[in-house]
């Protein structure tokens, strides 16, 4: 009986492709890492773009290696609704806008957007909060154009009666929306070999604001996330 030589080996099993499947967990993992701080919005692009160029389950697994074995992140502290600004007019100009290209652009606090607000983030991240931002009853609309960058926009705690649509382009990029737990979400946008999904779920009631997202992610990814505002200190 023969036995095989120190030199012989058995071959190894050839790699196994990624599905669509599998590039989606592993992105939604990258947004959520993003979502908490861990990742900031350039890093989330970057290695969102190399989610959706992965080709074999390998080259998944070192793009999460850091964020936990299976991204699992700690559960949230349940926080108190926020409570919501008085309805009223607000002195506000028709448009206004926030560029990132190759750079960041931030808006927190208390500032003024327009009626129409444009955000564009090309090789570069933007962060919009419009939790303590002056918005009254004519509600916003708000155009999103990330290319090759990120770009997240906070919705919490936005007047009861406003309604805002937020008509979002990724390509090669990711957008993500946040709203708490009372905003009525509608979304309506089309995912072009990346994703365009809702993920925040019923609302807790029906008194709060509406929120519709539209548009198109192309080699990207464009998500809806519905997370309580923490409390203060």
């Amino acid at each position: 009986m023969s036995h095989p030589g120190p030199d012989e080996t058995s071959p190894e099993p050839p790699p196994m492709r990624a599905s669509d499947a599998d590039r989606e967990h592993v992105a939604e993992v990258v947004r959520t890492a993003v979502a908490d701080g861990r990742l900031t919005l350039v890093e989330g692009d970057e290695r969102l773009r190399e989610v959706y160029a992965a080709r074999f389950r390998r080259d998944l697994e070192p793009i999460t290696a850091d964020l936990g074995p299976t991204g699992e992140t700690t559960p949230a502290v349940p926080a108190a609704a926020p409570a919501r600004r008085p309805p009223g007019h607000v002195e506000r100009p028709s448009t206004s806008w926030s560029v990132a290209v190759l750079s960041g652009a931030q808006k927190r606090g208390e500032w003024t957007p327009g009626h129409s607000h444009s955000v564009l983030a090309f090789w570069g991240g933007a962060d919009l909060s419009f939790r303590d931002a002056r918005i009254d009853d004519a509600g916003l609309e708000i155009a999103a154009v990330a290319i090759m960058g990120g770009i997240q926009i906070d919705l919490r705690g936005i007047p009861a009666r406003a309604e805002v649509t937020v008509r979002a382009v990724a390509i090669m990029a990711g957008i993500e929306v946040v709203v708490d737990p009372d905003t009525r979400v509608e979304e309506g946008g089309v995912g072009l070999l990346g994703a365009f999904e809702d993920g925040s779920g019923r609302p807790r009631g029906t008194s709060g604001p509406r929120v519709r997202v539209v548009g198109v992610a192309l080699l990207g990814g464009v998500s809806v996330s519905r997370k309580p505002i923490e409390l203060e200190s």
